[in-house]
């Protein structure tokens, strides 16, 4: 009955999705957990201190009432906790209008400048370099060498061109396989903004102080209250 009662209160949203090669649909670790872990579709490696994010593919799309929800994504913590990366955009917004494969951007904030004949996979164990699949490898180097000629990087030897994604990686690689989970969704519903444009705002407790005005710190917020 509790069961039951329980299922009738909550809100759904119907979520039409189709999957391309070797996608997985969403799911959830937990019975009403508050997000559904999304799973890699293809083998990636994500390097530390690049320009541009690495684009991890799921192969999901999804199609959803864009008048009333909307899908927002995160980094899983385990993935947080375990690993250097973190999502480009911080939280991923995704539309109920959006047609193509979900993709997760990410980066790796690690800095090193050594190269290793070793990764990391998203549990935060070594990986061998020679372990890692060559498609994977070959995807990365390509990714390489389109960031040296648009950040004009110049004078690199010979040895390290022959080397890189072949026998050696930047240190601190992250390894992503398919089916790894290093993401998750969740919806929320759209709240509509009135834009109003007005020559005065109402008065507020906080009015024009700057960023820490409230304080960092027990102690701060305590003399705060007795002033």
């Amino acid at each position: 009955m509790e069961s039951s009662k329980k299922q009738s209160d909550r809100k759904e949203v119907n979520v039409l999705y189709n999957k391309e090669y070797n996608a997985v649909a969403p799911t959830q670790g937990y019975e009403d957990d508050f997000a559904y872990d999304i799973y890699v579709s293809e083998g990636v490696l994500v390097p530390p201190c690049t320009f541009k994010a690495v684009e991890v593919q799921t192969g999901f799309k999804t199609a959803f009432d864009p008048v009333k929800y909307g899908m927002k994504m995160n980094l899983r913590s385990g993935t947080a906790a375990k690993t250097p990366l973190i999502l480009a955009n911080g939280t991923g917004i995704i539309e109920g209008t959006y047609r193509d494969g979900l993709k997760i951007l990410v980066r790796n904030t690690f800095i090193d400048n050594r190269l290793v004949d070793f990764a990391f996979d998203v549990k935060g164990k070594r990986i061998e370099v020679k372990d890692i699949p060559k498609h994977v490898l070959q995807k990365a180097k390509k990714f390489y060498e389109e960031e040296t000629k648009l950040l004009q990087y110049s004078g690199i030897s010979p040895a390290i061109k022959r080397d890189i994604y072949e026998k050696l990686v930047p240190a601190g690689t992250i390894y992503i396989a398919p089916h790894d989970r290093i993401a998750q969704i969740h919806f929320s519903e759209k709240v509509y903004a009135n834009f109003i444009e007005s020559d005065f705002l109402p008065e507020s407790v906080r009015g024009e102080k700057g960023l820490g005005s409230s304080g960092s710190s027990l102690k701060e917020r305590e003399n705060g209250e007795r002033k």
